[in-house]
């Protein structure tokens, strides 16, 4: 049968050509003797190569029957010398190089075909193909594009742009291209898993979490989504609930590159650097050429890498006081569970003459020398302690500081912090000589009852040499709403309370009750993965027990982040508050903080 089809396309397809066809040639096709039919075309090319049509019955029968897609895209390129404006040529050679597996030379033909004939939906579909199996992604977003121009309803091309978008990284362009398609085609399962992992790498949590719930319920349960599930948890630290779900889908899939990829992240945010490392090699061996390997392993071990930093600072506020700081720091991680680290800074604090806040003897400039040294090791998954002593000193005097503390984590969605550090309590240069020390306890909780809301929260007691005693409360809850590619917003709402024993005009504020609301924002404006910039504000009314009433107050706060991953990183930050309230009570104040670090 298959000889009779051969016999009937060299006879009617081309019947223009069919004299020019050696009839020995045909023969040896008839009979099936294909090589002989190839070694016939040959002998007549050499005495006339410019024969496109023989060159091309060449690639055919090697393609299709001798199984040789090397040698037909060489004969098609042979084919195409001859007639080089013949886009169908250009066409058939560019799937031959793709068969062959050669996506370079595949993508350069059909570019020239669909530049010959830029309206032909067939050559426009195969070059976004070949361009996304090229990796070159603006080709193929072109093609697409100009498929959705001659037909806008194409799903294929609907789809493909969806794909592009998210290999280009393009995440908020590639959701809304999905859900265009989806719109049209609400049952196709595939698109909508393809989506889910949009919205995750997004970084809305909440909502993929969402969607892998109604897939199930329209589509059922599924490896895929149960892998998904567990990726959008461990992203989301939530490890308990990830592992468990990796943990029952690795028996099946014991070298599944994603599944090894979540339990990698899961055991990063579950605090068990050890096994995160392990894990993370085993990445690497699935996979030891992948960029997103690479990316993966910068994210579990930045944190375990030791490093230098120095770093300036400079305060001030309406009440005449400033403050000067310059100092350096480092870390030494021994093993991922122990660190060592130490510094030393210098503290500089003025108060103008008459403020209140100067030395006693009515000097106006106070400096401050520390330097300290401690070790941080983590006994388990739960808890972390950390210690330092250092020695301060100021003209003359010298104090003991210290710090002791303890990171606690009984559950994914809490984490606590407890402390308790005594240091000279340098706010003005009035406290400072006087020689105040502040012993302060604080309790720290960030509580995540779900993938939408958080919850922040102080409390604090401190004493102080002079006799004085200071309570504290925060509460700060707030809600996700924004979660795109480029940009978080956070909304919220906050309470400060605090108040002192007595006020000993020692150089600090010391009211009885000041108290304080605001509405909240919390934007990150996501620069790179490397960089970013996070914005806080915050507006509402406050007052103490000096006030008769409430005043409105606000603040502003910047911080940006550049180099996260990298061996250099640069953190700087500056606020401004007009809400009064700070150790010193100025109502007005400003601060602007610049810290360089190096990772080795």
């Amino acid at each position: 049968m298959k000889r009779h089809w051969i016999l009937a396309w060299a006879l009617c397809s081309n019947l223009a050509l069919a004299q020019s066809v050696p009839d020995a040639g045909l023969r040896a096709e008839t009979a099936g003797q294909w090589a002989d039919a190839v070694a016939v075309y040959a002998q007549a090319l050499q005495a006339n190569p410019a024969q496109a049509h023989l060159w091309e019955r060449i690639a055919d029968i090697r393609a299709s029957q001798l199984k040789d897609p090397t040698g037909a895209a060489t004969a098609l390129a042979e084919a195409v010398k001859y007639a080089p404006d013949d886009a169908r040529l250009h066409a058939k050679l560019s799937q031959a190089h793709a068969v062959a597996q050669q996506p370079a030379p595949a993508l350069a033909v059909i570019n020239r075909a669909v530049a010959l004939e830029p309206g032909n939906a067939a050559y426009l579909r195969a070059r976004a193909e070949i361009a996304a199996w090229q990796g070159d992604h603006a080709a193929a977003q072109d093609s697409y594009q100009r498929l959705l121009a001659l037909a806008p309803d194409d799903a294929p091309a609907q789809l493909g742009t969806a794909r592009v978008h998210h290999w280009r990284g393009e995440l908020c362009e590639s959701e809304r291209a999905y859900q265009a398609y989806l719109t049209q085609h609400p049952d196709d399962a595939a698109a909508r898993m393809e989506t889910i992992v949009v919205v995750t790498e997004l970084g809305d949590y909440a909502r993929a979490l969402e969607m892998l719930e109604i897939q199930a319920q329209r589509f059922g349960d599924s490896p895929a989504l149960r892998k998904q599930q567990a990726r959008v948890l461990a992203w989301a630290q939530r490890p308990t609930r990830a592992l468990a779900e990796v943990d029952a889908l690795a028996p099946t899939h014991p070298d599944d590159y994603e599944l090894a990829y979540t339990r990698t992240v899961a055991l990063h945010h579950a605090h068990r650097p050890h096994e995160a490392l392990a894990s993370l090699a085993h990445v690497a061996r699935l996979r030891p050429t992948s960029a997103e390997t690479a990316d993966l392993g910068r994210f579990i071990r930045t944190p375990l890498r030791s490093s230098a930093t120095v770093g300036a600072a400079y305060s001030a506020g309406s009440d005449d006081v400033s403050l000067r700081r310059f100092g350096a720091r480092g870390e030494y991680v021994i093993n991922p569970d122990t660190r060592l680290f130490g510094g030393g800074d210098r503290q500089w604090l003025h108060a103008d003459a008459g403020s209140g806040f100067e030395k006693p003897g009515g000097g106006t400039t106070l400096g401050y020398n520390r330097a300290w040294l401690g070790v941080q090791h983590r006994l388990s998954p739960m808890l972390s302690i950390d210690g330092q002593v250092g020695h301060g000193r100021t003209e003359g005097d010298g104090n003991f500081i210290y710090q002791v503390g303890a990171d606690l984590q009984p559950a994914d969605e809490l984490a606590l912090r407890v402390s308790r550090r005594q240091d000279l309590h340098t706010v003005s240069p009035r406290a400072a000589a006087l020689g105040i020390e502040r012993r302060a306890n604080t309790l720290d909780a960030n509580w995540t009852p779900d993938l939408r809301h958080t919850v922040a929260a102080r409390l604090a007691y401190d004493t102080f040499s002079d006799g004085n005693d200071r309570w504290e409360a925060q509460l700060g809850p707030r809600r996700a709403f924004v979660r795109s590619q480029r940009f978080n917003l956070d909304l919220g709402i906050s309470g400060v309370w605090f108040g002192y024993d007595r006020d000993p005009g020692n150089g600090y504020y010391a009211p009885s009750r000041y108290q304080r609301y605001a509405l909240t924002a919390f934007t990150y404006w996501k620069l790179s993965d490397d960089d970013g910039i996070s914005v806080a504000f915050g507006i509402g009314p406050y007052k103490d027990n000096t006030m008769g009433g409430y005043r409105t107050g606000g603040d502003i706060s910047a911080e940006g982040f550049f180099g996260i991953y990298r061996d250099w990183y640069l953190n700087v930050k500056a606020a401004y508050s007009d809400y009064g309230g700070g150790y010193t009570g100025a109502y007005r104040s400003h601060l602007f903080e610049l810290n360089l670090t190096r990772r080795f």
